[in-house]
Order: structure tokens, then C-alpha cells, then sequence
């Protein structure tokens, strides 16, 4: 059964506000403050699963969004939910009740809502949302557990190295007086950096706030995106592991549209919305074009640089079987297991190589405070 999607269907956009003689800017400020809150994934995940459940025992959509809303605890979706409720009772439908919060759900998810309000099949595409939640939110969960170690151990020693230059070699500095010739070039160099951030520190503030001001105009500017993502799908080792994530993403997405019934163009254009690296968009785009003008789906993965060569040859065979959505799910599930498992190697590693750089780091600060004195005491003797 083929599900079509208008433009605005396919657009994030708020509902329209009715018009009315009583309404003002203030209560178009209430309504943001109110449905614009944001909302944890893992709230999410258990208004989805809730919902599921509620429907497959028989509760209707009506009472299983009251009963959901009065067990939620986060007021801002609290009335999320209770305007969805009262969405429904005037007789649309629950996906046209969750386009009023596009910050609560997103374009996929009020898509593969719309197709299964349509085919009938609301609470199996309840259940394949909240599996696609949850391996989103374990996919984060794992990069941040890979990153949190070392990021807190460059703060912890980039934090160290300046107490030891500000706080603890200028003690050292009027008993190496008059003796720099014996000094070696590190503490030389480490007496001049402490001495500069002394006298200069205001300068080193003004220049680290305009570094990373710099730093982020470069981000979000158009150019500086598309070397980032370039860097992210281009350059080893890096590109290895986010170009299964990204071709993870993908599989997934539009594996799960296409079997909720989603016509294969609109499936592509909301894959399309959630997908941030620039080349995989542009991919997604080549797809697009290349089905309009009547082509095989499988031909772009072939000639695309950043594809798997077995995401390749398995789309091409899915392709042939007429089960492409079969194929994209199973490789989707696959490559979880990859990048997991990838993730994970790159936290083992990480780890230790973070251990060295700071104590190397530390070890150097120290021998050149400490081994000067031992070169002026032998000098002495």
C-alpha cells in the first residue's frame, strides 16, 4: 500500500495557530515556552513503548495518551501529550498531532507514524521506532563513554601545566637567577611561558576567546562543514569507523520507511533530513535523481566512494530479490555490531595512549624544574 506525502508533510513545521480575536504575541510565547521544552530521548523511548503496549492490549488512542500523560513527569511533555490528546478528540490523526511539536518528534518520526495511521499497522511501526530510539541512543552513549576518559585527562593536565608555570616555577625563578647558561632550553622555555602568562595572562584570555570564537564561526560556516565532513569520510583512520556509522544511519532509516510502506522518494527525502554529513546528503540526492529518471536504486551505491563494498553488493542483490527493505535492515544490524565493536577497540586504545601523553607531559614539567637543581648543585660542589 503506497502512503504519498505532501510537501508540508515532509517539511518540520509547526501546525497552523488558529485565528482567533483574542489571540496575542504573549500566548504565541506561551505556546513556545510550553510545547517548545526539550525533551530526554529517554522520555522518548517510554512514551513510544507505552504506547505500543497500550495499543496491543486493546486501549484506545484516546485514553492511552491520557493514561501516558498522567504518568509522565516532565511537564513540558506533560502537555505535549496533552495536547496531542486533545488533537485527537477533535477527530485528526496522531500524526498530524505530533507535526504541532516538531522539537518532540522528529520527520521520521511523524513519517513512519503517518504510514502506519495508513496501513493500518500503527503499533508494529510504534515498535520499530522505539528499536531505532534505542540503537540512536546507545550509539551516542557508546561515543561519549569512548571520548569522557581522555577529554577529562586533557582538562586535568592542561589544568596541571598551568599551576606548575603560574603557581610553582616562579618560586624557582629567584634561585635559577643569574644561572641561565646551566639551565637547560626546557626550563628556560617553561621560565619565559611563566613569566609571559604573568604579565600577559589578560592577552592569553582575549586570544583563547577569539580562537575559539574563530573556531566556531569556521564550524558552522558553510566551507568549514564541508571540510569537516570531508575529513570525517576521507581520512583513515577516522573515516573507517564514521563512514559505517553514517552508512549505518542510512540502512537503517530508510530500511524502516520502506517497510513501513513509504514510497521510495519520500522515504529518501526524510532519510535525506536526518543524515548531517554533507557527502552523504549529497549521495542521498544522487539517489534521488537517478530514480527520477528511472534508474536502478543500487547503480549510486556502486559508483559512491564512502559506500561498503558489501553494503554495495548486498543492496544490488536486495535489489534484484525485491526485498530491498529486508537487506538495508539486516545490514543495519550488522554494522551496529561493527561499530560497536569498533567503538569499544578505539576506547581501549584511547585510553592508554591518553595516559602516556599526560604523564610525558607531566614528566617533562617536572624534570625541568627538578633537574636543574641537581646541574647548579653539582656546579656548586
Amino acid at each position: 500500500m503506497a502512503i504519498t506525502f505532501d510537501n508540508k508533510d515532509v517539511r518540520s513545521a509547526a501546525g497552523p495557530v488558529k485565528k482567533s480575536s483574542s489571540f496575542s504575541f504573549a500566548q504565541l510565547g506561551e505556546t513556545f515556552r510550553d510545547f517548545g521544552s526539550p525533551v530526554k530521548p529517554a522520555e522518548r523511548i517510554f512514551f513510544t513503548s507505552q504506547l505500543s503496549l497500550m495499543l496491543e492490549i486493546g486501549t484506545s488512542l484516546n485514553n492511552s495518551l491520557k493514561a501516558i500523560a498522567n504518568q509522565t513527569e516532565n511537564p513540558a511533555f506533560k502537555k505535549v501529550i496533552q495536547d496531542m490528546h486533545k488533537v485527537i478528540e477533535e477527530g485528526r490523526s496522531l500524526s498530524d498531532a505530533m507535526k504541532r511539536h516538531p522539537r518532540v518528534f522528529d520527520i521520521v518520526f511523524t513519517s513512519m507514524i503517518k504510514a502506519g495511521e495508513a496501513g493500518g499497522f500503527l503499533k508494529d511501526i510504534l515498535d520499530r521506532i522505539v528499536e531505532m530510539q534505542e540503537k540512536r541512543q546507545k550509539l551516542i552513549a557508546q561515543i561519549k563513554t569512548a571520548l569522557t576518559y581522555p577529554a577529562v585527562l586533557c582538562v586535568i593536565g592542561f589544568l596541571a601545566v598551568i599551576f606548575v608555570t603560574v603557581g610553582v616555577l616562579p618560586k624557582f625563578t629567584a634561585f635559577f637567577a643569574g644561572k641561565e647558561k646551566l639551565l637547560p632550553p626546557t626550563t628556560r622555555f617553561l621560565m619565559a611561558t611563566s613569566a609571559s602568562l604573568r604579565e600577559y595572562w589578560w592577552i592569553y584570555i582575549l586570544a583563547c576567546a577569539g580562537i575559539v570564537i574563530c573556531l566556531k564561526l569556521f564550524k558552522e560556516s558553510k566551507q568549514g562543514k564541508i571540510l569537516i565532513d570531508r575529513f570525517f569520510v576521507s581520512v583513515p583512520p577516522v573515516s573507517g569507523l564514521s563512514n559505517k556509522i553514517y552508512t549505518c544511519e542510512l540502512l537503517r532509516t530508510l530500511g524502516n520507511l520502506m517497510a513501513s510502506k513509504v514510497p521510495l522518494l519520500d522515504a529518501l527525502t526524510v532519510t535525506r533530513g536526518t543524515i548531517k554529513n554533507h557527502f552523504f546528503r549529497q549521495f542521498l540526492d544522487q539517489i534521488m535523481e537517478h530514480v527520477k529518471q528511472g534508474g536502478r536504486f543500487s547503480q549510486p551505491f556502486a559508483e559512491n566512494p564512502y559506500i561498503l563494498a558489501s553494503v554495495k553488493e548486498m543492496v544490488g542483490t536486495g535489489e534484484e530479490a525485491g526485498d530491498l527493505p529486508r537487506v538495508m535492515q539486516r545490514l543495519a544490524r550488522f554494522y551496529d555490531n561493527e561499530v560497536d565493536g569498533a567503538l569499544k577497540s578505539l576506547s581501549a586504545m584511547i585510553e592508554p595512549m591518553a595516559l602516556i601523553v599526560m604523564g610525558g607531559v607531566v614528566g617533562l614539567i617536572v624534570s625541568a624544574v627538578i633537574l636543574p637543581i641537581f646541574r647548579l648543585g653539582t656546579a656548586l660542589h
